[in-house]
């Protein structure tokens, strides 16, 4: 009886941790990750992550009520550029400047999400979108 309550409490433990990983750290597991893209693409109004992106990092922060999602991902000018165009929200948004970082702000974002912001600075983007 002893060693099935342990049995058991381990993998309670196991699964509350595991739980609390999923849903409340940054951590994004690699299986999350191309959704993880795909949602923050749909809230923004965002073209599919250029083909020669680099570098990309995925993050995530919120709780069950709201979740932000933070990618970043390195391009040529020419890439970014091209992104841009084919980004409905981004194409015909004109960006605030300052030095050589372009934010382009979206808000309200697509699919009732509240938006977000997409920073421009030399060869790297980064995406911030949220949903509540």
């Amino acid at each position: 009886m002893t060693k099935t309550i342990k049995i058991f409490t381990s993998l309670l433990l196991v699964l509350l941790v595991f739980g609390y990983l999923n849903f409340f750290s940054s951590i994004v597991f690699p299986w999350q990750q191309a959704e993880a893209i795909k949602t923050t693409l749909d809230w923004g109004g965002l073209a599919n992550l250029p083909k020669k992106a680099e570098n990309i990092k995925v993050e995530k922060s919120g709780s069950m009520f709201n979740r932000t999602f933070i990618i970043e991902f390195n391009a040529t000018k020419k890439e970014i550029e091209k992104w841009i165009l084919y980004s409905k929200r981004l194409k015909d948004n004109k960006p605030k400047v300052k030095g050589v970082n372009e934010t382009y702000e979206i808000y309200p974002g697509e699919n009732e999400s509240l938006g977000g912001k997409v920073n421009v600075e030399k060869g790297k983007v980064t995406i911030r979108m949220s949903w509540s």
